[in-house]
């Protein structure tokens, strides 16, 4: 009997459960360039860096095969531990799950043929410290694929905490909201960050979606915004100004969405493919 036949999963098994549990339809946009846009080899060493609870992670175990192997990596330890448990469920002989700093990396030199980062650039705290560890580690001729989002983001947002900051007389606010939006970056910001750490950008590839919201108060409340955007934010505004600013940016939110229907904020994506310079 083939392999696979041998194996049943028991859907009542709580380990089961947690192969399935929810990837968040942010993840899964960026996720879904990524694996749209590889090119399939085999035979190749692969690294999810910040893979989180398993995402993209055992899709690219899966779409790649058994010939390949693939190592996640976090510093989440949480994370790690989610994902491990989904490992021991798919019992995958080829993928394993470490717990480790991305500017601190515990493989030798020239390791892997391809690292890939699902929406990982922009949430390192030294950028060019892990870009460094990429370079290090990945074979001659090896790629590096980042998604991420880009300057730009939920510029709908940010128009409407911009003008309440202005008509409030906050010049330091205004300051902060503005390294706020622009640490994203740009497409040319990123191609340089690269090429200043060894790597020759191949190819690229932008779009954009849409998040959408009732009104303010469903965007602030989301988890989403919650966990990823909500901490960034109140770094704005000084603690003591900070219910007031937040309840007059809920209630123009909120205006805004009254007359047009509801809220939208564009996401724009970027899919980068590059090549470590030999």
């Amino acid at each position: 009997m083939l392999d696979y036949l041998r194996f049943i999963y028991d859907p009542n098994e709580p380990g089961t459960t947690s192969v399935f549990d929810e990837c968040s339809l942010w993840a899964a946009r960026f996720g879904l360039m990524l694996l749209n846009n590889l090119e399939l080899h085999p035979n190749l060493n692969v690294l999810d860096l910040a893979c989180g609870t398993g995402f993209p992670l055992f899709e690219l175990a899966h779409m790649y095969g058994a010939s390949c192997q693939v190592t996640g990596v976090d510093s989440w330890k949480g994370a790690v531990e989610r994902a491990r448990l989904k490992l021991k469920v798919y019992q995958l002989p080829n993928v394993q799950v470490l717990e480790a700093d991305a500017e601190h990396l515990p493989f030798r030199a020239e390791s892997f043929d391809m690292i890939v980062s699902n929406l990982g650039i922009n949430n390192f705290s030294d950028p060019n410290a892990v870009l460094a560890e990429c370079f290090r580690i990945t074979k001659p001729e090896g790629h590096l694929v980042l998604t991420t989002n880009l300057a730009g983001h939920m510029h709908e947002f940010y128009e409407v905490f911009r003008a309440t900051l202005k008509e409030l007389n906050k010049p330091a606010y205004l300051e902060r909201l503005e390294r706020n939006e622009a640490h994203r970056g740009t497409k040319e910001a990123l191609i340089d960050l690269l090429q200043r750490n060894g790597f020759r950008p191949l190819t690229f590839k932008e779009d954009q979606f849409q998040l959408r919201y009732q009104n303010g108060s469903a965007l602030f409340n989301h988890p989403l915004t919650k966990f990823g955007f909500l901490d960034g934010w109140r770094r704005v505004v000084d603690p003591e100004d900070e219910e007031q600013i937040f309840a007059i940016l809920e209630h123009k939110l909120n205006q805004v969405a009254s007359a047009s229907g509801g809220l939208s904020m564009t996401v724009p994506m970027l899919y980068l493919e590059s090549k470590k310079l030999a």
